[in-house]
C-alpha cells in the first residue's frame, strides 16, 4: 500500500475532541443583561492607599474539593489594581485577499508565492490509476488491513472505484506538465485545490472558502492556506502556513542554527507586527501551560502563543461556553496566533479566530474588588474534579498561587454576530499527584525497548477558575 493510500484512508478515520468542563458552575454566566447592568454601576470605591513599605495582602487557605480527593492550598498574592480595562465588542472578521496576501509577506518575505494546486499531469493519473487498481485488487490484502471488516473494506473499495472514475476523466484533458501560476488571493471552494480523485471522494461543500498557496522559505517549499466560514452553526476565520510535509520533513526544517526560547519570542512578535492586525504579546508561562498553546522544550517542540493587546491590557485565549439555550449566535473562538518551532526552527504558523472590535462599551470598566473575585472563584475551585488533571492518583493536592487579569471572549444577548471582550481573572495552579499509601506519584518516561530514561514527580498546571471583573460571573472556558 502506497502512502497516498495511507494517508488517504487516514484522513477517513480522523477525529477530534474537546476539552472537559464542569457541567455546571456556581455562579452561571448569563447573557441576560445582568453585565451590560453591571456595566453602568458606580465603580467601587479606592480602598486607602497604603504605606509604600507596607507588603501586598496575601489570601490563604486550604480546603477540598466537593469528592474530598482534592485539596486546595491557597496562598495568593492580592494583584496590584489594574489601570483603565475598557470592555470592547468584537465580531469574527472575515479576512480579505489583501490581508491573506500581507500575512504571507510576513512570513515568507518578497518571495514569489504561487497558487496552490494539486493539478496532475498525465504521466501523475496514469500512476495513481495503476496503484489504486492494485490496492482494490488485492481483496486478500485489503480484508487483513481492516481487520476481516468486509463492510469496510467493500466501503473502501467503492470509494476508490469512485476515484478511479474520476482520474479516468480528468485523464481527458490534463496537461503533460504543470507551470505554476502566481497567486491570485481570491478564495475558492476547497475542491478548486484538490486532484479529481480526492475531490470526488471527499469533498463536500460546507461553506469554507479558501485562498491556498505555495511559498519557499529557507529554501524548502511550504503550504499558506486562509480560510473564510460564517455560518448559523460555526464560524471559521483563520489562517495558517506549514512546510508541505508530502516533500519536506521535520528534520528538514531543523536544519541549520536555531533560535534561543528568548529568539522564537522576538521572531514571533516581529512576524506578527510585519502583518497589521494589531498589537500582540506572548501569553504567559502559566496561561500556555494550562491550554496546552505554548512552551515546551526549546531545543526540541517549543511553541510561542500571542494574544491581541488592547492599551495596556492582554487577550486571553478563553472563550465562555453557556448553556445550549443561552446559545445566540453560532461558536467562536478566542483570536491567537501560534508559532511552532522544531529544534529552534520556525516551522508552522496559526492564526485563530480572527476578530475585529465594532465598538468599546465601556474604556474603564468598574471592577469588583479582588477579595469578591476571589470568594468567587474559590467556590469554583471546589467543583474541581480528578478528570481535569494531568496526571491523576488517589489523591492530588493543588497549590494555587496565580491571579492574572485579561480579556476574555463572552457572549452578547440576542446577538448573532457579535461578542464581549470582558475583563476576567484568571487563577491557574500546579496539581501534585499523591498515590494510596499519600506519596506523591511519578511519571516516567521509556525509550523504545522499554528501559526508563527520565522519572519525575506527577505535577501539571490546571486552570482553576475564570470569573468576569465586572460582575463575577464564573466564565466556563
Amino acid at each position: 500500500m502506497t502512502h497516498k493510500t495511507v494517508s488517504f484512508i487516514l484522513a477517513l478515520l480522523m477525529l477530534c475532541g474537546c476539552q472537559v468542563t464542569p457541567d455546571k458552575a456556581v455562579v452561571a454566566s448569563k447573557a441576560d443583561g445582568a453585565f451590560e447592568a453591571a456595566l453602568k454601576a458606580a465603580p467601587t470605591a479606592p480602598a486607602a492607599t497604603a504605606e509604600a513599605t507596607a507588603p501586598p495582602t496575601v489570601y490563604t487557605d486550604s480546603f477540598s474539593n466537593a469528592a474530598g480527593d482534592i485539596t486546595i492550598d491557597l496562598a495568593m498574592p492580592e494583584p496590584a489594581g489594574p489601570g483603565p480595562v475598557p470592555v470592547l465588542q468584537a465580531r469574527p472578521m472575515e479576512l480579505t485577499g489583501e490581508q491573506a496576501q500581507g500575512i504571507a509577506a510576513a512570513l515568507f518575505g518578497d518571495g514569489p508565492i504561487y497558487e496552490y494546486s494539486e493539478q496532475m499531469t498525465k504521466a501523475e493519473i496514469e500512476q495513481t490509476i495503476l496503484e489504486d487498481r492494485q490496492f482494490i485488487a488485492d481483496w486478500d490484502g485489503m480484508l487483513d488491513y481492516y481487520g476481516g471488516d468486509e463492510a469496510l473494506a467493500q466501503r473502501v473499495k467503492e470509494d476508490f472505484e469512485g476515484r478511479i472514475a474520476a482520474l479516468e476523466d480528468a485523464y481527458q484533458t490534463a496537461p503533460e506538465g504543470v507551470e505554476p501560476v502566481p497567486c491570485a488571493w481570491e478564495f475558492h471552494s476547497e475542491d478548486y485545490y484538490m486532484s479529481p480523485d480526492m475531490a470526488a471522494a471527499l469533498f463536500q461543500d460546507e461553506g469554507h472558502r479558501y485562498i491556498k498557496a505555495s511559498a519557499t522559505l529557507d529554501g524548502l517549499p511550504w503550504i499558506f492556506s486562509v480560510c473564510n466560514r460564517e455560518g448559523e452553526d460555526y464560524r471559521v476565520h483563520n489562517a495558517s502556513a506549514y512546510p508541505d510535509e508530502r516533500v519536506v520533513s521535520p528534520e528538514d526544517v531543523a536544519a541549520g542554527p536555531g533560535m534561543d526560547e528568548d529568539a522564537m519570542k522576538a521572531f514571533a512578535l516581529e512576524t506578527a507586527a510585519g502583518m497589521g492586525l494589531g498589537d500582540w504579546a506572548v501569553t504567559s508561562d502559566m496561561i500556555g501551560e494550562v491550554t496546552g498553546m505554548g512552551g515546551g522544550d526549546p531545543a526540541d517542540w517549543y511553541q510561542v502563543t500571542l494574544t491581541r493587546t488592547y492599551g495596556d491590557v492582554q487577550a486571553a485565549p478563553f472563550f465562555d461556553a453557556p448553556a445550549a439555550d443561552e446559545q445566540y449566535a453560532s461558536v467562536y473562538g478566542a483570536e491567537n496566533m501560534q508559532f511552532q518551532f522544531y529544534s529552534g526552527r520556525f516551522y508552522s504558523f496559526w492564526y485563530n479566530a480572527a476578530a475585529r472590535t465594532v465598538d468599546t462599551a465601556t474604556p474603564d470598566a468598574p471592577l469588583l474588588p479582588f477579595a469578591e473575585i476571589l470568594d468567587r472563584a474559590k467556590e469554583q475551585m471546589k467543583m474541581l474534579t480528578m478528570d481535569r488533571l494531568m496526571y491523576t492518583g488517589a489523591t492530588a493536592r493543588v497549590s494555587a498561587e496565580t491571579a492574572e487579569l485579561g480579556l476574555v471572549c463572552v457572549p452578547m444577548k440576542d446577538n448573532a454576530t457579535d461578542f464581549y471582550l470582558v475583563p476576567a481573572w484568571i487563577f491557574c495552579g500546579t496539581a501534585t499527584a499523591y498515590d494510596a499509601d499519600g506519596a506523591p506519584a511519578t511519571v516516567q518516561w521509556l525509550d523504545n525497548e522499554g528501559n526508563v530514561t527520565d522519572e519525575q514527580p506527577a505535577q501539571s498546571p490546571v486552570l482553576l477558575a475564570i470569573v468576569n471583573a465586572v460582575d463575577g460571573t464564573v466564565i466556563h472556558a
